[in-house]
């Protein structure tokens, strides 16, 4: 900009931005080459800005995407952070379709090619990721464990004589493969704990009554359980409408009695009992495992009945144990 032309606009990016366009400043090929980062920078501009992708850009990205793999992990990490945390996260696709996943996210590939033929479905697996990130807040924690809750399931494919697609175990699989991918990504230690154990039980669906979803709120932590419960919301739009109401009726109830608890107080870890491993000491424990064992079934009583977190109670169930 100077006083006597105005501004000066070498590369037309005024008429882009009009037309809400991304477009490499000259060749392509040569901004690319300069860094290849740009390729999945390009992807992320447009999911923020919600603006389409010039034909040569594009015809460059697909070209040159194989460079990726030249570029530091964590540098990866933070495009694909800003992309799936956009307005737009399943532009992710666009990656997918220009090559740039096959590089960065070779696991988002098999799930894209993964179908599922199921009554509860009607995406393939990558289609129904992409559908439930947008279906979820756009929050670190949230958008990657939709990303990578059913990563598990192209490893557990399997379809039975009806040509019924099943994916039984892909939970617990999912978890040690997004565990692995983020690795690889250099996420932080507490986004792939917190990652992890959201997509071992996404799809643990407990039923609305205390003592389930007290277990269930031990197992997974009370910082943690509502999290599940997005995850659980998100993954439920994103499939079939079959059974779609029942489903979303009963994540409601688990929610209303998740609150129920946490607002009656009542006991879900060893913190909370209203005995320590002192007392077990005092009362004749040996010091060592036995201590962790007798705390843990007094918890196991505690979380059938609520009202047995009781020390006098808590007491005489342990000296009977020690007996």
């Amino acid at each position: 900009y100077n006083e006597e032309y105005g501004l000066v606009d070498l590369y037309g990016g005024i008429d882009d931005l009009q037309r809400k366009v991304i477009r490499c400043v000259g060749d392509p090929m040569e901004r690319f080459s300069e860094d290849a980062l740009r390729i999945l920078r390009a992807v992320r501009f447009s999911a923020q800005l919600s603006f389409g992708i010039d034909r040569d850009t594009v015809a460059g990205i697909i070209r040159l995407a194989p460079t990726l793999e030249k570029i530091s992990a964590e540098r990866i990490c933070a495009e694909l952070m800003k992309l799936i945390t956009s307005d737009h996260p399943d532009y992710l696709k666009v990656a997918y379709e220009a090559g740039i996943t096959r590089i960065i996210l070779p696991e988002f590939d098999e799930m894209m090619r993964t179908p599922q033929n199921n009554p509860h479905h009607c995406y393939t697996v990558g289609e129904h990721t992409l559908k439930s990130m947008c279906a979820v807040e756009a929050d670190k924690t949230l958008r990657l464990t939709m990303l990578l809750h059913d990563i598990g399931k192209p490893s557990c494919h399997t379809t039975d004589e009806n040509g019924i697609d099943h994916f039984k175990g892909h939970g617990l699989l999912g978890a040690e493969m997004a565990k692995a991918v983020m690795r690889r990504l250099k996420l932080d230690n507490g986004t792939i704990r917190q990652v992890t154990t959201l997509v071992k039980y996404h799809d643990w669906r407990m039923q609305p009554e205390e003592k389930e979803v007290r277990r269930a709120v031990h197992k997974i932590g009370t910082e943690l359980f509502p999290l599940l419960i997005k995850v659980q919301n998100a993954d439920t739009l994103a499939q079939s409408e079959t059974y779609r109401t029942l489903k979303l009726q009963r994540i409601i109830e688990v929610s209303l009695v998740y609150e129920r608890i946490m607002k009656a107080g009542q006991c879900l870890k060893l913190k909370d009992l209203e005995i320590t491993g002192r007392d077990i000491l005092s009362l004749g424990g040996r010091p060592g495992p036995e201590v962790g064992e007798l705390l843990n079934a007094a918890l196991e009583e505690v979380l059938n009945e609520p009202g047995k977190n009781n020390r006098e109670y808590l007491l005489d169930f342990v000296k009977n144990r020690i007996n």
